[in-house]
């Protein structure tokens, strides 16, 4: 390996974020679908998982790959998909490691600060909770059995998150390409949609103040 890009940006929630996690209790009346939360500070944070395969399967419809269903797993020396997010459960390859690394983002201090200014963040969690109801089209009312009526935990909008990823870079490796793709994906997330409920308003989101700093890699003394 030569060096690494690191790459940095704020993640900017533009509409409600919902990144599901795991309901801890059962509440009468409660959240029917929780955000993902930090085991010990027990902020909502957005996954590394989350924000790599979003943006793979976003390269997969720009390159025309995955169209089976399944991320793509071709392991060809020209395809951008398995050389930049790994080949998919394919092991016999020659295209040397992953070479985007997403980090988890975490809210940044400045959005925890803001909400702690207004909001019981004790209570809230940082979080918002939006009701969602499916309506019977035969009578035109909400359903209130069968899953028709849910309560949807939310990141508000003008929440921040610290968007941090690596790029490893190779001998014969193009660092420019790598780095515009990532950028060019960035931009194509803006008119897309983060985590789920994107088709009902969830997940809009923009990054600001990209930028990448070249690592160098230091030789072992």
């Amino acid at each position: 390996m030569l060096y690494y890009l690191h790459g940095t940006a704020d993640l900017v929630i533009v509409s409600g974020l919902h990144i599901g996690g795991q309901k801890q209790t059962l509440e009468i009346g409660g959240v029917d679908n929780p955000v993902i939360r930090h085991p010990i500070s027990l902020f909502p944070y957005i996954p590394g998982s989350s924000l790599k395969g979003k943006l793979r399967s976003l390269l997969e419809a720009i390159d025309g790959k995955g169209i089976d269903g399944n991320p793509c797993g071709c392991g060809r020396a020209g395809c951008r998909v398995c050389t930049y997010f790994g080949p998919h459960k394919n092991t016999k390859h020659s295209l040397n490691p992953t070479r985007f690394l997403f980090r988890d983002a975490m809210l940044t201090d400045e959005t925890r600060d803001y909400f702690n200014s207004f909001m019981d963040t004790e209570k809230s969690g940082y979080t918002e909770v939006k009701a969602e109801n499916s309506v019977d089209r035969r009578i035109g009312i909400s359903k209130q059995t069968d899953g028709g009526y849910r309560m949807i935990e939310r990141v508000p909008a003008g929440s921040r998150f610290q968007f941090e990823m690596d790029i490893r870079v190779y001998q014969g490796d193009d660092a420019k390409q790598m780095e515009q793709t990532v950028r060019h994906l960035m931009e194509v997330l803006h008119h897309d949609t983060l985590g789920g409920s994107g088709s009902r308003g969830s997940g809009h989101v923009r990054f600001e103040n990209i930028q990448f700093q070249r690592i160098e890699v230091q030789p072992r003394q």
